[in-house]
């Protein structure tokens, strides 16, 4: 996940935008990726880095429907923005990560940059419902973890999309 959500500044379509993972192993995934060198955000940074990676018009400060994602940090590196979240951080971090709800910019729209949001779901079924949703019928990537080849074939079938890795 890191890899994938961290290569070339997760520009292109086959890194991880956003991850749904069951709440049984979400904590235990995020201690993991904290282990692997991925820098998990707090409520307030990732507040101050939403401000500065999206624009949102005028009145409508925190609904996701009116997120733009502010190109000036499009394929910038992890340094970039953590200074726009007020975090330090050592200067081989590859990604950042928060966990977020379902509704946040960083899950809604394709922000092309090495933060990485985290949903908690009850099920697997809702995991690629959400998955679906934030997809916005694009039809182009979506990835799952699984060792579980029902649950892999459920999320192919659900999505449809040109690339399943």
């Amino acid at each position: 996940i890191i890899s994938g959500a961290a290569f070339d500044n997760n520009l292109l379509c086959i890194g991880e935008k956003q991850v749904f993972v069951l709440d049984s192993v979400a904590d235990k995934l995020m201690q993991r990726m904290a282990e692997n060198g991925a820098v998990k955000l707090t409520s307030a940074q990732l507040d101050s880095l939403t401000k500065a990676a999206f624009t949102f018009k005028e009145g409508q400060g925190g609904d996701c429907a009116h997120a733009s994602v502010n190109k000036d940090y499009i394929g910038k590196d992890t340094s970039v923005l953590a200074k726009a979240a007020g975090v330090n951080i050592p200067s081989d971090t590859q990604l950042l990560f928060a966990e977020t709800d379902a509704n946040h910019p960083f899950v809604q729209e394709e922000q092309m940059m090495p933060m990485l949001p985290i949903v908690r779901v009850k099920s697997v079924e809702e995991g690629i419902a959400l998955a679906k949703q934030s997809e916005h019928e694009y039809r182009h990537t979506a990835i799952n973890h699984s060792h579980d080849a029902e649950n892999i074939t459920l999320m192919a079938r659900a999505l449809d999309t040109t690339l399943f890795l």
